[in-house]
């Protein structure tokens, strides 16, 4: 299915969806470190969960970030990480959780590749 035929199933399923899931890398001190994540407006509905995975290696989900009021999110992957960023020359995926599915169910929003 191509991501045009798609965007209008979903168009006609949903009919009003106001998201932007761009993604903007925040960088640490030093700058060779990526500390946040942010979504310029993220779904509401539900309180979703994020998994980070730094070069393969999964550092866990977490939920506990708020929603501004202008509709964006930040990750901080500060609190996946005992505190520290993640170096800019590894890979960072990130995953949205569906919530009550007991983190079985969950798509990748995000990926950062040097």
């Amino acid at each position: 299915m191509s991501a045009t035929s798609l965007t209008f199933q979903l168009a006609y399923l949903v009919k009003k969806i106001d998201f932007d899931y761009t993604p903007n890398w925040g960088r640490g001190t030093p700058s060779s470190y990526i500390d946040n994540l942010t979504f310029p407006k993220v779904l509401t509905d539900k309180k979703y969960s994020y998994r980070v995975v730094v070069n393969g290696s999964d550092l866990g989900v977490e939920s506990n970030f708020a929603v501004t009021p202008s509709g964006g999110q930040t990750i901080n992957f500060l609190q996946y990480n005992k505190g520290y960023g993640v170096a800019d020359t590894k890979t960072i995926q990130v995953f949205v959780v569906i919530p009550d599915t007991g983190n079985s169910e969950e798509y990748i929003i995000a990926e950062w590749k040097k």
